[in-house]
């Protein structure tokens, strides 16, 4: 008797690693443009106060950062804003995340409305979770 076969398979006999790879690519360039993204955002030419006990918080992926210039005008994802714009893109976010965390970055010449405002727009598209940007006083200034 015999067993075997008289034809061969003569296949790849392991695991395809080229979806693999195309997949890593893909997340290495999610990360790459996430990252300069969220540095860019905090690279805006706008001057946070000084506070004494200032910590620095690890950044959450998905924190929505509304800048306010010296002028008052409002800055989010590198895009200017008036409190309408604002209020609909945040409006639009709440929808998706109602958890998602603001960070409020003021420049310390800043009339205080304008921070007002900004908080009110914020309270009014249903996003609850603020925090203010600082830095510490001993790098201040």
């Amino acid at each position: 008797m015999n067993f075997r076969s008289s034809h061969h398979y003569q296949g790849h006999h392991g695991m395809n690693l080229v979806p693999l790879i195309d997949v890593l690519f893909i997340l290495l360039i999610f990360f790459i443009v996430t990252f300069a993204m969220a540095r860019f955002e905090t690279e805006l030419n706008v001057s946070v106060p000084a506070a004494e006990k200032a910590e620095p918080s690890a950044r959450r992926p998905g924190e929505l950062v509304v800048n306010v210039r010296k002028d008052g005008t409002i800055v989010m994802n590198s895009i200017v804003l008036d409190e309408k714009s604002l209020l609909a893109r945040l409006t639009e976010i709440s929808v998706v995340d109602r958890m998602r965390a603001v960070i409020v970055r003021g420049d310390k010449l800043t009339n205080f409305e304008g921070i007002v405002k900004v908080l009110s727009v914020i309270h009014s598209a249903g996003l609850f979770h603020v925090s203010f940007a600082t830095q510490d006083s001993q790098k201040g200034d």
